[in-house]
Order: C-alpha cells, then sequence, then structure tokens
C-alpha cells in the first residue's frame, strides 16, 4: 500500500493503482497526506486549495471530497477518509508514514543526516540513496494548490538538493574526487546560489589532482554569489579559497561546511541555498 505524491499522484495497492485525474481532487488528496494522519481543518483545506477561496469554495470541497472517496473505494480505501463535523468541520485520512512516499523520504533523510553526525558515511550513503530512490519528480504535479502548498511542495525541493549536497559531501570524505563533478554541476544547476556545492566543486577539483579547475570553480563562485547575488562569500569559504592556494591538503581535505555541521534537516528558503529562513516540507 503506497500513497504517491513524489512525480505524479497516485494510489497504489498490491492489486490496482490509481491515478487521480481531477486536479482539484488531488489538491485535496495531497493536503490530507501532508498532515500524515492528522486532522485537516476545513478552513486549512481551503487555504490549501485557493488563495483567495470563491463563494462556493465549501460547496466545492464537500464535492471535492465525495470525489475522492469514490476514488479511494476503488482500491477498498473509502473507510481512510473520515470527517469530522465539530468546530467548522475537519477531514482525516487515516494513513501509516511507511505508507505515505513524501514521509519515508522525510523519515531516511533525518535517518541519513543523523548517521553522517555520527560519522557513519558508508551507512548514510546507503540511507540516503534510498531516500532519493524514491523521488521520480516533484510533489503535487497537475494540483489545484494555493501559494501557500506550493511553498511546502518547494521545501521537498530544497530536501532533495540538500541530500544530494550532503551525499556528495561524504563521498569526497570517502575518498571520492573527480567522479563526482558532474553530480556537482547538476546539483548547481539547480541551485546556482548554494555554496556548500561550490566547496565541494573546489574541493573535488583540488582533490583530484587538478589545481586550476580548484581556482577556476572558486573564481566561478565569487563570481555567482557576489556579483549576480550581492552576497559576500563565507569566512569558511575563503578559508578554502586560501588552503587551496596554500596546497594544504589536510585543511583541504578536513573542510567542514555549515549545512553537513547543522543538527536538523530545515533547508533554506529559494533562491536555492542562499541564506535565508528555514522552510520544512
Amino acid at each position: 500500500m503506497m500513497f504517491r505524491l513524489l512525480g505524479g499522484v497516485q494510489v497504489e495497492t498490491a492489486d490496482t493503482s490509481i491515478t487521480i485525474e481531477s486536479s482539484p481532487v488531488r489538491g485535496v488528496l495531497v493536503a490530507l497526506l501532508l498532515e500524515e494522519g492528522r486532522l485537516a481543518s476545513v478552513d486549512h483545506l481551503l487555504g490549501s486549495l485557493w488563495d483567495d477561496p470563491p463563494d462556493s469554495a465549501r460547496t466545492n470541497l464537500r464535492l471535492h471530497i465525495a470525489r475522492l472517496r469514490s476514488q479511494l473505494a476503488l482500491a477498498s480505501l473509502r473507510d481512510r477518509l473520515t470527517t469530522y463535523r465539530g468546530g467548522g468541520g475537519a477531514y482525516r485520512l487515516l494513513v501509516d508514514s511507511d505508507e505515505v512516499d513524501v514521509a519515508r523520504f522525510k523519515k531516511l533523510a533525518a535517518l541519513g543526516f543523523a548517521e553522517l553526525r555520527s560519522g557513519s558515511l558508508t551507512t548514510a550513503e546507503t540511507i540516503l540513496e534510498r531516500a532519493l530512490s524514491l523521488w521520480q519528480g516533484p510533489v503535487g504535479q497537475g494540483c489545484t494548490s494555493s501559494q501557500k502548498l506550493r511553498y511546502r511542495f518547494l521545501a521537498f525541493d530544497e530536501l532533495r538538493i540538500t541530500m544530494r549536497d550532503r551525499l556528495v559531501a561524504a563521498r569526497l570524505d570517502m575518498g571520492r574526487t573527480t567522479d563526482l563533478i558532474p553530480e556537482i554541476h547538476e546539483i548547481l544547476a539547480i541551485a546556482p546560489y548554494r555554496e556548500a556545492a561550490w566547496a565541494h566543486l573546489i574541493r573535488a577539483y583540488y582533490l583530484g589532482g587538478d589545481i586550476a579547475g580548484a581556482i577556476s570553480a572558486w573564481d566561478r563562485a565569487t563570481a555567482t554569489l557576489g556579483d549576480e547575488l550581492g552576497l559576500d562569500v563565507s569566512p569558511g569559504l575563503r578559508h578554502l579559497h586560501v588552503s587551496v592556494l596554500r596546497r594544504d591538503d589536510v585543511a583541504v581535505r578536513r573542510y567542514v561546511d555549515c549545512l553537513r555541521s547543522a543538527g536538523d534537516i530545515g533547508v533554506q528558503a529559494a533562491p536555492h541555498g542562499a541564506r535565508g529562513r528555514e522552510i520544512r516540507p
């Protein structure tokens, strides 16, 4: 049994797979699943579907709930969607966290980050690879959603980038170097303002024996972060650059960026990797 939100909205059982066709019904299902079995008030669901709910919003929501129940019935899951009448009304979709791919995604991310903090790099690598294998595309594709709900979707994109970023860092610490450069470039193509990824690129070139490549990566990092975003690079990245210029192999190898030493899985708001307030799935 699996509710899939990563790359499409589907309900899968051992016997059948249901694709939710209606965009607003998908939106309701996604909003309920993101609550991971908690009550979702009618007001919360209205605010998840519309930035400015129309006068007919409550009636429309009841229709969408009825259609969702009909879809769930195809997989013998109709009774999972319960209604609460008090306090303005609420709904709950009864699910276990292991039945929702985004919940598994977050759980594995937290486990992988914990292993990184403990220094268990091989175990962390395995767990983060499992988490990333769940990703089939962004959350909420093709569903009706408000800006508030889309902001929650963005948190999963950011969490994925953070996992990829920390996985690269772990592999650098495990001795891999230039073979990681294509992956780092992919991260930077998505998140060009992510300072940690620039640090990984500098280290990958340097530890792979390409000093000129490391210096060029520094130049591109400062141009991107400074000229385009107007940010000063961090003291840590400057220290890494000095270590490269001094050919200080030990300092480059021991470099630890702020993301890898962070104690939580919150990820930073747009632009990707820029300094800012945290958002959470």
